[in-house]
């Protein structure tokens, strides 16, 4: 193995936790650029239009070793990309991940770092292959979010838990798959809307929505809101998401007894429906509105979805505007339930001098709410509630409250 690890090394102790970005792979004039986690997303804004849409992608593998036979087993795994203006790669090895872009295949799909990749001495051991994707779905800005979501820059490269391979078939998989809705953001909730359905994103989209425009907000006072569903002062541990579960129980528990008791089964749906509304005006529901130096407000809760936008049910709601009322007041378009009380503020703070991408990152950039779609594997909800969470996390208790 040589002191520069190339892509064909099975493992390796040199993993820099840097991105490598060849901008023009195919000049030889010009040079790369070695970009770290934290700088990842700004810097790659800043050489490349990330606008661009991935056209269609394909798994490429060569040999590990010019003295392989074949390259059936031990393989080096890497991505190629068309978008209408350029061919790009990208790929992980012991030294970390590398994205090059060309304006002709050849240069990303044959070399790597301007070197030729290593190929055998036999039919079976050339750059080949493997599966090929239409795209569509992403762009390569959301790709670049994806990545560094999942903190694959900090994830050492290991031969049988974080190889090559397993990072290509991540990135293909995320270009082939539609990418579920998660994400309600209305970027200007104080504007008429004709759809709601254009509000529902991926969490990748988001972030790119959300740095383009907030790049000179940052925060200055927060506000934790509670809104019961009347006016009694309820215990704050009854929250919206264990609404579900308890409902559930309460139906088997109700009907059980109705059965029991001989109740004429016509009466049962009359019985449900009380003690639904009994149980419905115990819990509180709670978001944070955030308040920043350039006069906009954010607002974040935790939602209940049936949409068919996405399989989640819990989603993250997200509302922007200039008008504070407006936030208080509606939620997706829609006036808050009549029966909430009007005295919503419960805690206020000054925030921490964060934008709102640091928000973001909170949420999801250790998959801290980005739960497969997997009814029984979900993250925060159930368990704690987002906006409390926010709060605590963004308040500055350094300054009393204004």
């Amino acid at each position: 193995m040589s002191l520069l690890p190339s892509p064909s090394a099975p493992t390796g102790c040199n993993y820099t936790c840097k991105l490598y970005f060849d901008p023009r792979a195919d000049q030889s004039d010009t040079g790369g650029y070695w970009i770290t986690d934290d700088q990842l997303r700004q810097k790659l804004a800043n050489l490349i239009d990330t606008e661009e849409r991935i056209q269609n992608a394909s798994v490429y593998s060569n040999p590990l070793s010019s003295w392989q036979a074949t390259n059936a087993l031990l393989y080096h795994a890497f991505i190629v990309m068309e978008t209408n203006d350029w061919w790009w790669s990208i790929e992980k090895n012991t030294e970390g991940i590398t994205i090059q872009r060309s304006k002709n295949l050849e240069s990303v799909r044959d070399m790597y770092q301007r070197k030729k990749r290593t190929t055998g001495w036999t039919p079976l051991t050339k750059i080949r292959k493997n599966e090929t994707t239409a795209g569509g779905n992403i762009t390569i800005e959301e790709l670049i979010n994806y990545i560094w979501r999942k903190d694959c820059l900090n994830n050492v490269y290991h031969l049988l838990e974080a190889n090559c391979q397993i990072f290509a078939a991540m990135v293909f998989d995320r270009i082939k798959s539609p990418y579920n809705d998660q994400v309600y953001f209305d970027k200007a909730a104080d504007q008429p809307r004709s759809s709601a359905n254009s509000c529902y994103m991926n969490v990748d989209q988001v972030f790119s929505e959300v740095q383009r425009l907030s790049t000179s907000e940052t925060f200055t006072k927060i506000e934790l809101h509670k809104v019961p569903m009347d006016s009694l002062n309820i215990p704050d541990y009854f929250t919206q998401n264990a609404v579900v579960s308890d409902l559930v129980g309460n139906t088997v528990m109700t009907s059980a007894f109705a059965i029991f008791v001989g109740l004429d089964p016509v009466a049962i749906p009359v019985l449900l429906a009380g003690t639904y509304l009994a149980r419905l005006l115990m819990y509180s529901h709670y978001f944070v509105i955030f308040e920043t130096n350039k006069g906009t407000y954010w607002s974040f809760e935790q939602v209940l979805s049936f949409s068919n936008n996405h399989d989640i049910g819990y989603l993250v709601s997200i509302h922007r505007a200039t008008n504070k009322d407006i936030l208080l007041n509606k939620h997706q378009q829609t006036p808050r339930n009549p029966l909430f009380t009007s005295e919503h503020l419960f805690a206020k703070a000054n925030a921490e001098q964060k934008d709102m991408i640091k928000v973001l990152e909170f949420i999801w950039k250790k998959d801290y709410l980005d739960a497969p779609n997997d009814s029984g594997n979900s993250t925060l909800a159930l368990t704690t509630d987002l906006a409390q969470i926010l709060y605590n996390k963004f308040k500055d208790e350094s300054i009393a409250p204004v």
